[in-house]
């Protein structure tokens, strides 16, 4: 009697016993070993959370419950944990502290009106409107309009410094930008 053993579509090794990747596909062309591996390459390369079946042109996106049912406690657990972090960041009112140390957030129902928030796990402060650990000695106005003095300083500095005279570069080439430009290019031609 000849048993047909087939290949797995990932790792091309005989296998007599596929797993069958989703319900909604059907497909069962990859070992289980594989199948967790496909799960857990998805998980550690994206934030997206659409983990779709291996089989070459299916678009099929594997179930809360694929998951559940192919992949170890650990790995689950991750999934879990990104499906819950993808839905707190649907929620307009919910922030992270900004405590590098701390990693818990909370919703702040009273928004800009109060944008002082104290982080529940580590009574760290930050600021609702701008997202930042907390601007003392500054109000949220005065904090806004430090930042847009610092970023026009920041970009007129950076325009003196590395920009050059577009008009001139404009009506006569790249060749009237700094040679240690990454747009420079020689010129062979009588220069005007």
């Amino acid at each position: 009697m000849v048993v047909f053993i087939n290949k797995c579509i990932i790792c091309f090794e005989p296998t007599r016993r596929f797993e069958k990747v989703s319900e909604a596909c059907g497909h069962e062309c990859t070992c289980r070993l594989c199948v967790r591996k496909h799960i857990e390459a998805e998980l550690n390369t994206k934030t997206a959370i659409n983990i779709r079946c291996p089989k070459p042109g299916c678009r099929v996106k594997l179930t809360y419950h694929d998951i559940k049912r192919l992949v170890s406690k650990e790995t689950f657990e991750r999934y879990d944990n990104l499906l819950l972090c993808h839905a707190i960041r649907k929620l307009k009112d919910f922030r992270w502290c900004k405590n590098p140390e701390c990693g818990s957030g909370q919703e702040h129902t009273t928004g800009d009106d109060e944008p002082i928030m104290t982080c529940i796990a580590c009574h760290s402060k930050s600021c609702f409107t701008h997202d930042v650990p907390w601007h003392k000695d500054h109000t949220c106005d005065e904090f806004s309009e430090k930042i847009q003095t610092e970023n026009e300083t920041a970009n007129q500095a950076y325009h003196d410094s590395c920009l050059a005279a577009y008009d001139r570069i404009l009506q006569f080439g790249n060749h009237h930008h700094k040679s240690t430009c990454q747009y420079y290019s020689a010129y062979d031609g009588e220069d005007i």
